[in-house]
């Protein structure tokens, strides 16, 4: 579940790399690493994929 969003303050920005992950193991994954976002998002830069973790 992500988190309520905080009115006015700053958000950090994280950038992980998930281009290795097995595409079954990608929710259990985000869970474990994104437990204080705001926002999720997927983005692609060439032949990597990232998650985007705003909190």
């Amino acid at each position: 579940m992500l988190a309520p969003k905080a009115s006015r303050e700053p958000r950090t920005r994280r950038r992980i790399d998930i281009t290795d992950l097995p595409a079954e193991t990608v929710d259990d994954y985000v869970r474990a690493q994104a437990t204080d976002a705001v926002e999720l998002s997927l983005e692609r830069r060439g032949a990597r994929t990232f998650l985007v973790v705003e909190s």
